[in-house]
């Protein structure tokens, strides 16, 4: 089934410049540290170059995961500008989006979609869950993963074209709400769910607390339901309940298939939680 390969972000590279302590070490007790838990989120997250990286103590990853949301914010924050500028320009509705949603990819180095083609292929072509799992950690991508890849950069595009005639502050509130929430439901399936091996990223990264996890679905929630204020609240709620049904989904899949969670399955989850919130935002919101 693997036929091609194509150029993939070591994640697992990158988890290991966020953080040097060991990932069954808990966190400090205590040490709330916002602004360095931010970072250590960006630096996992995306490919920015972050400001005082190199001169702090960063935290465990399990710890910083509560801020994923605001991570996520900004990230579509950015791709919501760049749609805004590039619209503003008179670039055109559908090259707008498109410039848009390669400008997202480059900020975050394809880190989820890895995932989401991962994902696909482990799903699609396995037989049994060990196949599944070998399938999932090859660096070569198959027709499964590649069908997922163009219909989600179809859909995306789609509906930020969607988008073109919304006001800035809603175009880029309305990708920032999502990019936010979608990232709180990766943390929601990595405390809720046990990984599916034990030397995987998701297991390296440490599971988030109870109250982290939390923490993380409010702010994610909370945003979403902010940006209703500029839409309808029930397009705001209507969104809510699509990114949790996509997880629910995909969670009861994993378990079912492999019988836990993986980074690509995180990954596939904010990006098909994403597609379906910003679905129902373009549906409800006209």
């Amino acid at each position: 089934m693997q036929e091609f390969h194509a150029p993939r972000k070591e994640a697992s590279d990158a988890f290991c410049t966020v953080s040097t302590t060991p990932p069954d070490e808990p966190p400090k007790r205590g040490r709330i540290r916002p602004f360095a838990e931010l970072l250590a989120s960006l630096r996992f997250l995306t490919r920015l170059p972050i400001p005082f990286a190199r001169t702090i103590d960063p935290p465990p990853l399990s710890q910083s995961m509560r801020l994923f949301p605001l991570a996520g914010a900004i990230i579509g924050g950015l791709t919501g500008s760049m749609f805004w500028l590039f619209v503003w320009l008179e670039a055109g509705s559908l090259l707008s989006a498109a410039l848009a949603v390669t400008f997202g990819l480059l900020v975050t180095g394809a880190l989820h979609e890895d995932g989401l083609a991962d994902t696909a292929d482990g799903f699609g072509g396995g037989k049994t869950r060990d196949q599944r799992l070998e399938i999932m950690r090859d660096s070569r991508i198959g027709t499964y993963g590649t069908l997922a890849l163009v219909m989600a950069m179809l859909i995306r595009t789609a509906e930020l074209e969607s988008l073109a005639e919304y006001d800035p502050l809603t175009i880029i509130g309305l990708l920032a709400a999502t990019g936010a929430f979608s990232r709180a439901l990766m943390v929601d399936l990595l405390w809720a769910t046990r990984p599916a091996r034990g030397d995987g990223l998701s297991a390296m990264a440490g599971t988030p607390g109870r109250n982290g996890a939390a923490f993380a679905i409010i702010t994610g929630a909370g945003l979403t339901i902010l940006v209703g204020l500029r839409t309808t609240p029930e397009s705001a709620l209507l969104a809510l309940a699509a990114g949790l049904a996509v997880t629910a989904i995909l969670r009861r899949m994993t378990i079912r298939l492999i019988g836990g969670q993986t980074g690509d399955v995180c990954g596939a989850v904010q990006v098909l939680s994403e597609i379906a919130m910003l679905a129902v935002f373009v549906a409800t919101s006209g």
